[in-house]
């Protein structure tokens, strides 16, 4: 999977992890030709000079959390660990996160095992503390609540759940236009479950949410 791609590893990094980049194909070099950018603490001198270089401020280069290429290693489908969960922030971006959805997903041992589990089986019951519930959805909820989890045990906090991987999705063939909220009689919604948006009526609006 990683034959022929270079890697950039910080010094925090262990070197199990560096030789199992090497044992799949992949070679190691210095920051400047790196595919990609691993490191396993954002505090660390080399990460945070990566993090205030003007390539990371203009979106140019991403650092990645190296537990990934470990995820890889243990999953039966490599192609099934999607590398945007692995995305390592900043540490003070980090904090903020983790404060208001919870752990990252390098964080939890059993977070790339965790199953699917339907909306309508989780409910938010006042006044009494539901240990499961509070382990899916974070530690912390907003002012609202939180109406619905997709994942359980599963971390929301730099990544998008759901992935469709290119392999995939279908080729679309037909004339493409362009898509303007509110035209058309569409309408956007945002929201944690379907169940939620859609309102019961024959004379409704058709509406277009994301999750």
């Amino acid at each position: 999977m990683f034959k022929n791609k270079k890697a950039w590893f910080s010094q925090s990094v262990s070197r199990r992890v560096c030789d199992l980049w090497v044992a799949e194909g992949g070679m190691i070099t210095n920051l400047f030709t790196a595919d990609y950018i691993f490191s396993e603490d954002a505090s660390n001198p080399d990460t945070q000079r990566i993090y205030q270089s003007l390539d990371y401020v203009e979106n140019r280069i991403t650092v990645f959390h190296a537990s990934y290429l470990s995820a890889c290693e243990k999953s039966k489908n490599k192609r099934a660990v999607s590398m945007g969960h692995f995305v390592l922030p900043p540490a003070h971006v980090q904090k903020d996160i983790k404060a208001e959805f919870g752990c990252f997903i390098w964080e939890k041992e059993d977070c790339l095992t965790t199953k699917e589990v339907p909306c309508d089986r989780l409910t938010l019951v006042k006044g009494k503390k539901n240990k499961d519930l509070q382990q899916t959805c974070g530690s912390k909820t907003s002012e609202r609540g939180m109406t619905c989890c997709n994942l359980q045990q599963y971390p929301v906090n730099n990544m998008v759940t759901g992935y469709v991987f290119i392999d995939e999705m279908k080729k679309y063939s037909g004339e493409l236009h362009d898509f303007t909220p509110g035209d058309a009689r569409y309408s956007v919604y945002r929201a944690h479950c379907e169940k939620y948006i859609l309102p019961s009526g024959k004379n409704r609006r058709d509406r277009i949410h994301t999750n």
